[in-house]
This record gives structure tokens, C-alpha cells and sequence, in this order.
């Protein structure tokens, strides 16, 4: 009898929510946001066509109770270290007057790198991350339980299939690119899917070596033969820069077949579009971290997001122009510039799709009640496995990767036979620091001093803290002048000041290089070199950098 009266209770609760919904009165989108501080780092300036969108989305997600102020870095006018030391000033002084944020999101690269940098004026404050292209530094990331956030991949297989689909007797294709450093890592994307279309004759335009009229009349020769890939023209031979808008309306009004494209930026200006990242929908998942941590949540149990948010979008006015049926295109394409049909306007499949979207929340509801326990226990034992790998791997000071993790990489390079440098370097009269400002102030300075170090990390290059005031790198290379490179870089990082006890001082660095296998043939032998060449350096003045050379021995 009492589940009777049960049974009979939910169906009633059932035919009252329909009833609510089709009479338009239930709030269906309606959601609890917690109270907070929210600052906004962005590595550009709001003029840039992707940072609306961003923040669009974040707002979205942390809604009317959250306050969420915002500082732009703009990197793409001014891109100087300068620059970058000035903002910083600026921040901090800002950050001291005002109360304390709860989280900090920062967008693409620039401000990512900034708050490794500069961990220390953010404290404790959780951070997450959003539209940044280094894989590797971001996934570096995901063992600290103060960092999470989203990853950008810009990726062209989906488009050029579609492309293919649409136009198959295509032979050819052409991107459209330029110099700068995000065309030349984006042309070398798009040349990687070479082997996954045979049948498809890669080349390019570099726009930067192009006059505008041989630009312009280039895209003018080509035919259906071919598919037009817009990726990006900033800038031509001839000193013209252009926005986005400027060069896509320029090409794409000249071109007598539609211009596909892997990126936002542009769409809505003439390009007929593509498998795009949503940056509006990446500024929303990091918005959603941010409210969950809010909410309680830490942020050690929120893993880095390695899969953007793509979506298909398309331009009708440009799919007019070319013939091209709504048809041809994946049945989950976003349609700009769409002209609203007369069924389109009703809003009777609206409500109904309301009504089966509550019944299927309530059922979740149910599901989800039955599993919760379970849930609790997995985010426990998983959340207690990072810490564990965090603390296996991980110095607990500074955040690099420790003693033991490097002399496994290190034995491994030298198992398979793989060529490397080895750099060694430690902070001149660092114990200086330490007896004068105390321990406290020279483990700031190690922090900030591995914060800067580790923000040189990339694909052939790694850092580690061996102990104190000692650090090591391996270079994955065996050429000279590349090892060379990046113990100027670490050289450089100590041209900005350090903070301590209140005041700036400039420190420096004593480096020493070995090569494998040139300067040993096991893991003993190269540090030994390596240690032997810094030694060099500082019995001949310190604050510079020397290869290992033979004849350091026999001199000393």
C-alpha cells in the first residue's frame, strides 16, 4: 500500500511539471550560482574577435551573483618583455588594494604564462586556464592541485573531409597562412594531414611573401579543382597588416569558390566555415570551474580538459552564393546568418522540447541519487591518487619535477642512445639570500626562481630541482647552438628583479653544459661534466654559462 501511495505521488509530481511547462510558467533554464571574486587575465585586448566570445561565456556560466573583473595584457600590440614586467607592477599594486579574488581565470597563452611566472602575487587564489595552445605546459600542470583548466587543439581533419565531401573531384588543396608564429605552427598543422588525404595535392600561400595584388590574384585563379583553406593573413610583402575581417573580406569576395576555415576568427565576413573552436563555449567550461570551485569544490578534483569544444559552423549568405544545401552539412552545424523560415518561428516544439527535456532531468535526477555514494568514494580514492603521484614525481617546494624523475629520464636518454644536453645551473650567492633575509624569503625566491624556469618548458625541453638552490635541464637535442639557446634563456630570466622583503634585487645564475655522448658515456659521467663546467664558471666570475671542455680538468 505504501508503494502504491508512492507510485501514485511521482505520477501526479510528472503531470504537474508538464502541466507547468506547456502553461510557460516553469523556470526550465533556472540554476543556483554561488557569491564571489573573479579576475580575468587576458593575453590580449578586447578588440582581439576572439576575447568577446571568451568572456561572453564565462559570464554565462558564473551569471548575475558572481563579480568578475578583468585586466588585458594585450600582448599582439605590444609582445616585449617590458611590456609583460610593466603589467606586472601594475597588477600587483592593483591586487594590494583591492579584496582578495576567490579564483582566477586566465585566457590563451600569454596570461597562462604570466601567472606561472608571477605565482607568487596570487598566492593560494585557484586557477584555470582557457584557450591555451601548449599542450605539453598545460598537462604539466594538471598534477597541481591549485591549477585545472581547458586546452585549445586547432585541428583541420574534419573541415578538409568535409571539403572533400562536398567537392570530390577536388585534386588540390591550398591554406592560406603568413609569417607569424601562430600561421608558420598553424601551416605545419595543416601540412600533418597530408597522409590522411592522398588523393589531395597539399601547397600554400604565404601571404607574407605575397604582394596584395599577386595575393589577390592567386585566389582568383582557382577552380573547383581546388579547396581554399583560410587559416590566416595578417600581413603581406607589401607592409600591409590586416584584421581578420579586413583580409577575409579582401579574398573572400575575389575567390570563385568558397574559402572553408579551421578558426572563429573571420566567420561572419565571408568565409563559407568549418569545424571551429567555440571560444564562447571554452570561456563557459572555464567559467563552469570556476562556479564549481565556488561552490566548494576543490579545484585538485577537476582534471585539465585535453578536448576544446569544436563545433561545425557555416555561413548561409556564402552557402547561397556557392550552391551549397543545408543538406551537405552535418545535421549539428551552427548557421549564421540564417533567415528564419515560417515553421522556424513557432515555439509549440519549444515548449514540447522543454517538457521531454524535464522528464528526462528527472529521471537523471533519480539515477543520479542512486550512484551518489559511489561517486563520493571514487573522487575520494582519485583524489588521493594525485596527491600521491604529485607528491612521487613532484618537488614539494618549487612544483618541478624532482631529483628522481630526473635521473630517470636521464638513464633513459642514455638506454635508447639518444643524443642530449645536459644544463646545470644553481643561483649565485644564494646563501647570502638566506642569511641575510632568512630561510622564508629564500624559498620565495627558489619558488619564483623555478616558476621562471619552468616557464621555458617545451617539447625538447624539461626542468628539475635536484636540491636547495640546484637546478638541472635536459635538452633534447644534440646540436650545440640549441642547448646554447636555452641556457640563455635561463641566463635571461634573471634580467627581472626579484621581490624580497619588500624591495627588488637582481640576482644571476652560474650555468654549466655537458653534451651526451660527447662528454660521457653514463649518467655519472655527464653530470660530473656538467657539474665541472659551472664550477668553471664560478671560479671565473660567475652569472654566465660554459660547455664542458676537457681541458677544465686539467686545469683545475
Amino acid at each position: 500500500m505504501k508503494n502504491h501511495k508512492v507510485e501514485k505521488g511521482c505520477i501526479l509530481a510528472v503531470i504537474l511539471f508538464v502541466l507547468l511547462c506547456i502553461g510557460g510558467s516553469f523556470p526550465v533554464n533556472a540554476k543556483e550560482t554561488g557569491r564571489g571574486r573573479v579576475l580575468f587575465i587576458s593575453s590580449y585586448s578586447y578588440a582581439w574577435e576572439t576575447i568577446p566570445q571568451q568572456i561572453e561565456g564565462i559570464k554565462k556560466s558564473l551569471g548575475d551573483d558572481v563579480t568578475i573583473d578583468y585586466k588585458f595584457m594585450d600582448t599582439k600590440n605590444v609582445d616585449t618583455a617590458e611590456n609583460v614586467h610593466l603589467f606586472y607592477k601594475s597588477l600587483s599594486y592593483y591586487l594590494s588594494q583591492v579584496p582578495a579574488y576567490d579564483v582566477i581565470i586566465v585566457g590563451d597563452d600569454a596570461a597562462y604564462n604570466f601567472v606561472l611566472v608571477y605565482r607568487k602575487i596570487f598566492g593560494n587564489t585557484p586557477i584555470v586556464f582557457e584557450g591555451v595552445n601548449n599542450v605539453s605546459k598545460a598537462l604539466a600542470m594538471d598534477y597541481n592541485p591549485n591549477v585545472t583548466g581547458i586546452i585549445e587543439n586547432q585541428t583541420y581533419g574534419n573541415t578538409i573531409a568535409l571539403a572533400k565531401k562536398i567537392y570530390p573531384e577536388a585534386a588540390h588543396i591550398v591554406a592560406i597562412v603568413d609569417n607569424t608564429v601562430t600561421g608558420l605552427s598553424a601551416r605545419k598543422e595543416f601540412y600533418s594531414y597530408k597522409d590522411e588525404f592522398p588523393d589531395l595535392e597539399f601547397s600554400d600561400i604565404n601571404a607574407s611573401e605575397f604582394s596584395q595584388k599577386d595575393l589577390i590574384k592567386s585566389v582568383e585563379s582557382f577552380d573547383e579543382s581546388t579547396i581554399l583553406l583560410y587559416i590566416l593573413c595578417s600581413n603581406d610583402k607589401d607592409g600591409n597588416v590586416y584584421a581578420s575581417a579586413e583580409s577575409v573580406q579582401m579574398l573572400s569576395s575575389r575567390a570563385h569558390i568558397p574559402m572553408f576555415s579551421g578558426i572563429s576568427i573571420g566567420m561572419g565576413k565571408g568565409l563559407l566555415g568549418g569545424e571551429i573552436v567555440s571560444h564562447e563555449e571554452m570561456g563557459e567550461i572555464a567559467g563552469e570551474m570556476a562556479l564549481k570551485i565556488l561552490n566548494g569544490e576543490p579545484c585538485e578534483n577537476m582534471d585539465v580538459i585535453t578536448d576544446s569544444p569544436m563545433t561545425y559552423c557555416f555561413d548561409e549568405t556564402v552557402m547561397k552564393r556557392f550552391g551549397i544545401s543545408r543538406s551537405m552539412l552535418p545535421d549539428d552545424a551552427k548557421i549564421i546568418n540564417h533567415e528564419e523560415t515560417f515553421m522556424e518561428q513557432y515555439g509549440k516544439v519549444i515548449r514540447i522540447t522543454s517538457v521531454i527535456g524535464g522528464i528526462m532531468v528527472l529521471f537523471i535526477i533519480w539515477l543520479v541519487r542512486d550512484n551518489m555514494h559511489k561517486r563520493k568514494v571514487n573522487d575520494t580514492i582519485s583524489s588521493l591518487n594525485k596527491k600521491l603521484n604529485f607528491m612521487a614525481r613532484y618537488d614539494a617546494l618549487t612544483a618541478l619535477l624532482n631529483r628522481r624523475v630526473f635521473m630517470e629520464d636521464l638513464q633513459y636518454r642514455i638506454r635508447e642512445k639518444e643524443p642530449f644536453g645536459l644544463i646545470m645551473f644553481d643561483m649565485d650567492n644564494f646563501k647570502r639570500v638566506n642569511d641575510v633575509y632568512g630561510h622564508n624569503e629564500g624559498d620565495a625566491v627558489l619558488k619564483e626562481m623555478a616558476a621562471r624556469a619552468g616557464a621555458l618548458v617545451d617539447d625538447i625541453f624539461e626542468v628539475y630541482r635536484l636540491a636547495g638552490d640546484e637546478f638541472v635541464a635536459i635538452v633534447q637535442s644534440g646540436q650545440a647552438e640549441v642547448i646554447d639557446s636555452y641556457a640563455m634563456k635561463i641566463l635571461d630570466t634573471f634580467k627581472i628583479p626579484y621581490q624580497i622583503a619588500g624591495g627588488e634585487q637582481y640576482l644571476a645564475s652560474s650555468i654549466g653544459i655537458a653534451m651526451y655522448p660527447k662528454d660521457g658515456k653514463n649518467s655519472t659521467e655527464v653530470i660530473a661534466a656538467a657539474d665541472h663546467a659551472m664550477y668553471e664558471v664560478k671560479k671565473n666570475g660567475k652569472n654566465s654559462r660554459a660547455f664542458y671542455d676537457v681541458d677544465m680538468e686539467e686545469q683545475s
